[in-house]
């Protein structure tokens, strides 16, 4: 069943999403959204490449050791922001806002999570970084959901730190069952289908 369009939410890019390169089979997690202010989020499945992640290393320093394969800790969180830094991470207690939904938090306070980082276990992944974000002017992201652009789903912090992000767009649109089940399934190129 859809979620509704709240913090908290997936916008899973539907196959009707005009072409943007920036959003083609994306997963956008909903950080803020109102009908006066509009909507902000960042996409949670676009790994960054190692050169520019490498440019950003310094902010990762005493994280180090959080880095997985796949995805490693930083993302391309939008095409909006890009010199501004999204820190979503999984640990309680920093004294921060309340939570995006259950074990999932934003931060800004690097230090608070660089004091935690013993404790946090690599193999499970508790950290990532977002370059720039997605943002929707007031109504336009309802408009888009209106027209079918984007569909929507409850989100899940184990699809956030997902060790396989080229698997969240199909595993997200999957877990809403019906036909999303089987759209998960259409390939990318349409002549492979």
């Amino acid at each position: 069943m859809p979620a509704p369009l709240v913090p908290g939410t997936f916008l899973i890019a539907s196959l009707n999403l005009e072409p943007d390169r920036n959003f083609t089979r994306s997963v956008v997690l909903i950080l803020r959204c109102s009908p006066e202010g509009g909507a902000a989020g960042v996409v949670i499945n676009q790994p960054l490449g190692q050169r520019r992640a490498a440019e950003l290393q310094h902010w990762a320093e005493g994280l180090e050791h959080l880095q997985t394969p796949a995805g490693g800790l930083f993302y391309l969180g939008g095409p909006v922001d890009q010199d501004s830094l999204v820190v979503l991470h999984r640990v309680e207690h920093l004294g921060e806002r309340p939570p995006i939904f259950e074990d999932l938090y934003a931060s800004v306070d690097l230090d608070a999570l660089r004091a935690h980082a013993a404790f946090m276990d690599p193999q499970q992944p508790v950290l990532h970084f977002y370059l720039g974000c997605a943002s929707w002017s007031p109504g336009q992201l309802e408009n888009e959901v209106a027209m079918g652009f984007w569909v929507l789903s409850p989100g899940s912090a184990d699809l956030v730190f997902s060790t396989e992000p080229d698997q969240v767009w199909q595993q997200a649109l999957y877990s809403l069952g019906g036909k999303y089940r089987a759209l998960s399934y259409i390939h990318e190129d349409p002549l492979a289908n």
